[in-house]
């Protein structure tokens, strides 16, 4: 009474601080690098968009979780161009007037017609931009198939989790609520925390913001699991027994896929027995039958041996690699 504040203004306040202790937001302030992109390009970009262009570019950005508007991230493409530009003419002045070498300080003086050196050279102004714009463009691309795939590794554990807290008889929000505060599911929680956000924040019911965030999100199983507890809470249907059923076809695929990983690591394993194992040791009677023959190569058996031994070094690296992002992450 003594600040004559009315009853309306409390209830929106109490709302408001409800909203606060339940919404589930990550907020991180824009790099130096994008705020001058966005000084520089902004204006640009935001007129391309309202044209009608890069309307893939913005779904991808949307499903790689990668936290940036639109607008911000053309931004930042039209000014690595740039960038890329200017590093180019420097790269062009540079070879038109040096020579590269093998020996220390690996670099000298070009002496010869720098007309003839510039027209050998001069495709690099072109060539830098366009690569960094076509690599910019299809990243968020890239990355929300990347993202897929993690996605659609956790989804039958996440279903399974759901199914089970589901049996308790609480309610849908509560379950989402469950999963997206939780750190078991890293990559599918993003997701879920989408729903929760567009529940508290922008105050959609539960089936809407189901619908909104399964046309956004980069997994396409997720997106079929979203639509599908949205039907079934709007019909009325029994979300426990759904939940169980999708968690053993989510399984069933998951185990399928465990199964074709490892016929491919066998199948890798074979390729690796025979190229890294059988074929050194082949070569090495070779070198030891050349040498003892007299046959002249023009390299020593030192040399030949450290050759050897680098390309074994190299497949080995290749297999590493190769078997790392061909692994599942559970």
């Amino acid at each position: 009474k003594e600040l004559d504040i009315n009853e309306d203004i409390l209830r929106r306040l109490k709302k408001r601080e409800l909203i606060e202790k339940e919404k589930i937001l990550e907020f991180k302030s824009p790099s130096l690098y994008r705020k001058l992109s966005n000084k520089l390009f902004f204006g640009i970009a935001e007129n391309w968009i309202k044209t009608g262009y890069f309307k893939s570019l913005s779904l991808d950005l949307k499903r790689s979780n990668l936290n940036i508007l639109t607008p911000a991230y053309i931004s930042m493409m039209l000014f690595s161009i740039f960038l890329s530009f200017i590093i180019g003419i420097f790269l062009i002045v540079f070879l038109m007037f040096f020579s590269l070498g093998l020996n220390f300080p690996y670099f000298s003086f070009y002496q010869g017609n720098y007309v003839e050196r510039f027209l050998r050279v001069f495709w690099i102004i072109f060539a830098l931009p366009l690569v960094t714009g076509i690599s910019l463009y299809f990243f968020p691309g890239a990355e929300g198939r990347s993202l897929e795939k993690k996605i659609d590794q956790e989804l039958p554990f996440v279903v399974i989790h759901m199914a089970a807290v589901s049996g308790s008889g609480i309610e849908p929000n509560k379950i989402f609520k469950i999963i997206g505060k939780g750190e078991e599911y890293k990559y599918t929680k993003k997701e879920i925390r989408k729903i929760l956000n567009q529940i508290n924040i922008y105050s959609y019911d539960l089936t809407n913001a189901l619908r909104n965030v399964a046309l956004a999100t980069p997994s396409a199983k997720l997106s079929e699991l979203l639509n599908g507890i949205s039907v079934t809470i709007h019909s009325g249907g029994d979300i426990k027994s759904f939940f169980e059923k999708r968690a053993e076809s989510l399984l069933l695929d998951y185990r399928l896929e465990r199964e074709k990983f490892t016929k491919t690591a066998e199948t890798l394993m074979d390729i690796y027995i025979s190229i890294v194992i059988a074929a050194p040791m082949i070569l090495l009677m070779l070198l030891i039958m050349i040498s003892v023959s007299g046959i002249q190569t023009g390299l020593g058996i030192n040399q030949l041996t450290i050759a050897i031994t680098g390309v074994v070094t190299i497949i080995n690296i290749v297999f590493l690699v190769f078997l790392r992002f061909k692994q599942p992450t559970y």
